[in-house]
């Protein structure tokens, strides 16, 4: 999911405020590694707040 797309399920859902705090390739180093870079795999913390 992109990054946009996330944020419009988040606001869809009626949470504002949208903001990625935290981003990583979080498979670096891992067997998998590979396996995950092909399809772009990220680890990411967001916060959105209710109004």
């Amino acid at each position: 999911m992109l990054e946009a797309e996330l944020e419009a399920a988040v606001a869809a859902a009626g949470f504002e405020g949208f903001e990625i705090t935290w981003k990583a390739t979080v498979f670096a180093g891992a067997p998998q590694a590979s396996s995950a870079g092909k399809f772009g795999t990220h680890g990411i913390n967001f916060k959105a707040r209710r109004p």
